[in-house]
């Protein structure tokens, strides 16, 4: 999944946040340790239900305005 139109909802408030677009992978009974441990941190992919069939990696790609290599 790709869009720039991403917006949620923050608990317990009306208020509506954009989030940059991220990618998702399909990553059945992934664990954390598949994915090398990576820290907290905006720029390092997430591991969704994690041990499950249906968990999925989430990547949040570097802006449209990254240099990039």
């Amino acid at each position: 999944m790709l869009s720039d139109t991403i917006y949620l909802l923050v608990p317990g408030t009306s208020q509506m946040v954009h989030v940059p677009p991220p990618l998702m992978f399909y990553a059945p009974y992934a664990v954390e340790k598949d994915i090398g441990s990576p820290p907290a941190a905006l720029n390092m992919p997430r591991l969704i239900r994690p041990g499950q069939p249906d968990a999925y990696i989430i990547v949040f790609p570097a802006s449209a305005g990254h240099a990039g290599h």
